[in-house]
């Protein structure tokens, strides 16, 4: 005779045919709505990325001077040259920064082949590189409290940091430290012409790049960090600006040394916030600014800050 508990056991373990088809239908039921959240995630990508296709289209002239800057050392100051000066607008851009205090040397030039000698090639770069961003994103419409401006001055402001700091700590990939720097933020636009809606509701009130990164995980199942890798890729960037994109989610900052692209960006991003240009409506923080610089090895932090301060200051009138 069995005891009362197996008795209990036994009667529990008969096949019930209702609740194992009900069972059945729970599972199916979740497989179901896990797939729906899969499609709804795909969706929101998707829509965010083809806005890229509403941006308003670039110039001619910056795509071939930016095609030719792609030779490297290779590139001809004088074809440049020619390139440039079809556009009369980034011809003053460029000459504007050329005769700025910071490369004036007591002297002004007034040709663009003039200018791009004085400034360098990858300095040239970095001009036509800003002036594509800015020409890019100004007359894009974004409803609700989120700054263009802002966002506008902090991509620079960290593109311009990230040159600054390859020059002087030794780093992966240096060359490409200003697009990276200009673009890691890239993403965020799309969301803001993609999915208005839910951009509005992933910004709101948001103090720091953490809360926007958790409310983009949960509304969309992705990052604007991951957004603007994919659409880097398709732009065919260069591999290591992917990278550094998709790597300010996750990375802290330059820890690591040598640290790697990311990570500079990210340490870049970090100072621009902490000296007041930031995305969010954040005010300066020296403090912060001294650990950033220190746990880097600057060697002259306030120098280094007056040095960024020019650039940028030159940068941002040119653009």
């Amino acid at each position: 005779m069995c005891p009362p508990f197996a008795r209990e056991a036994k009667v529990f373990l008969r096949p019930r045919p209702r609740l194992n088809r009900a069972l059945k239908h729970l599972a199916i039921f979740d497989d179901v709505s896990t797939d729906m959240i899969a499609r709804t995630h795909n969706a929101f990508r998707d829509s965010a990325i083809r806005a890229a296709d509403r941006l308003p289209l670039l110039s001619s002239v910056l795509h071939r001077s930016i095609r030719l800057l792609g030779q490297g050392d290779d590139v001809s100051i004088s074809d440049l040259g020619t390139v440039i000066e079809e556009d009369a607008v980034i011809t003053g851009s460029l000459l504007a920064i050329a005769n700025s205090v910071l490369y004036s040397r007591n002297s002004s030039v007034a040709s663009v082949r003039l200018a791009i000698a004085r400034l360098g090639v990858n300095k040239t770069r970095n001009v036509l590189l800003g002036l594509t961003v800015s020409k890019c994103f100004n007359s894009v419409r974004i409803l609700g409290t989120w700054s263009l401006a802002r966002f506008n001055a902090h991509s620079l402001a960290v593109a311009t940091l990230s040159d600054l700091l390859v020059q002087t700590v030794e780093s992966g990939d240096p060359e490409w430290a200003f697009m990276a720097g200009l673009l890691h933020d890239i993403g965020l636009p799309l969301l803001a012409v993609g999915l208005p809606e839910e951009f509005r509701s992933i910004t709101a009130n948001a103090a720091n790049d953490a809360e926007i990164i958790e409310r983009e995980r949960d509304l969309l199942g992705f990052t604007h960090f991951d957004l603007g890798a994919e659409l880097l890729s398709r732009w065919n960037c260069p591999r290591m600006v992917q990278e550094a994109v998709w790597s300010c989610e996750t990375v802290e900052s330059a820890n690591e040394q040598p640290p790697k692209l990311g990570a500079i960006v990210k340490t870049a991003s970090l100072l621009a916030d902490a000296n007041g240009i930031s995305t969010f409506d954040n005010g300066e923080d020296p403090q912060r600014t001294i650990e950033l610089l220190d746990a880097l090895k600057i060697p002259s932090p306030a120098e280094f800050i007056e040095k960024f301060k020019r650039e940028f200051s030159a940068l941002q009138a040119a653009v």
